[in-house]
């Protein structure tokens, strides 16, 4: 399934470098990139709250969290297309407190210094609420968190990026290191987002004790969003002694999104909203001939208001990444692929 999905936006991932200034960036002869990362903080966390019933102690909310904090993965990149997976996950130590998380991720990228690609799977299973002491009498903290270990999401999502200034800014060497920013550029960037999320568990993502705070909605268990958005931002490159680099990425995004809410007692409601999303990036790290290696964090948010049930889902994660680059012959049918329109395409 995730592979037909991410197949639909391939086709338009077929793009090449344009011309550029050479004294701002170079492109790499070596094109075979073999990189691993592994991510020191990686997180979904969806925080709920109702408009319903009056609650000046603040008891109602509450904020689910999944931790797959040390995440490792690798990542593979020729030329214009790249593709990553995790391949493990440690779970936390203080497990008894925050329950178990199960944790899948996959990506496939593609893109010159124009245009880029993005897709990605990204699947949680596993949940803990930290407002639990809001709401249980005389908690403590070596008690555990309220679990909700059924409760999963599974997200699948293409970004589409228009770097403006493409002839002097590489947004590849901050996040692949693909080519080599030699002068700090700056670009304003459009962003264009299409993507289908689904959070589900079994009986209701409300916690038992405060389900009376949220009548209708206590058995409220399935959420699906389609979401498009189209917006813009910027990204900046900062270039230390030619081989040290430091980016920052952001955009906002207008967001129209479909939705289908699930309940407990089988009955399922659709609603359309216009909403804002927004993405932002940092990287800083060392980009030589051969090796690089760089830190990076990114932030996605998501706001799934209603008028009376507020739901925002963020996705958080910080890595490190250290990557080679090896010579590689190129093969003939690559050869043939470059020579084409589609590839030389601006």
């Amino acid at each position: 399934m995730r592979i037909i999905t991410l197949s639909l936006f391939f086709p338009l991932a077929i793009v090449s470098f344009a011309q550029h200034d050479t004294t701002y960036y170079k492109e790499y002869n070596d094109k075979l990139i073999i990189s691993l990362y592994n991510s020191f903080a990686r997180q979904n966390d969806i925080a709920f709250s109702q408009n319903i019933v009056k609650d000046t102690a603040g008891k109602s909310p509450f904020h689910y969290y999944a931790d797959a904090d040390i995440v490792s993965g690798i990542e593979f990149d020729y030329d214009i297309f790249g593709i990553a997976f995790a391949y493990k996950a440690v779970p936390p130590k203080n497990a008894f407190k925050k329950g178990k998380t199960y944790y899948t991720d996959l990506g496939l990228n593609a893109g010159g210094n124009k245009w880029r690609l993005e897709t990605s799977y990204k699947r949680y299973e596993g949940f803990y609420d930290t407002n639990t002491p809001n709401y249980t009498p005389f908690y403590s903290d070596s008690a555990p968190y309220y679990q909700n270990p059924h409760m999963t999401t599974q997200s699948m999502k293409a970004k589409l990026i228009y770097i403006k200034k493409h002839n002097k800014f590489s947004y590849c060497s901050a996040y692949a290191c693909s080519q080599q920013q030699t002068k700090s550029s700056f670009s304003w960037i459009f962003v264009s987002n299409l993507y289908y999320n689904r959070m589900s568990t079994d009986t209701s993502f409300v916690p038992f004790p405060i389900r009376n705070f949220y009548a209708g909605y206590s058995d409220f268990n399935g959420l699906n969003v389609i979401g498009l958005s189209v917006g813009g931002g910027f990204s900046v490159n900062v270039v230390l002694f030619h081989k040290f680099f430091g980016n920052l990425t952001w955009a906002v995004e207008p967001e129209s999104q479909w939705r289908k809410y699930s309940y407990g007692s089988g009955s399922v409601s659709y609603r359309a909203y216009l909403k804002t999303s927004g993405d932002a990036r940092f990287s800083f790290g060392y980009n030589g001939k051969k090796f690089f290696f760089f830190l990076s964090a990114i932030a996605d948010h998501s706001n799934y208001n209603s008028g009376q049930i507020m739901v925002t889902n963020n996705f958080m994660s910080g890595s490190t990444t250290i990557g080679y680059r090896f010579r590689a012959k190129k093969p003939s049918f690559y050869k043939k692929f470059e020579n084409t329109k589609v590839y030389q395409w601006l």
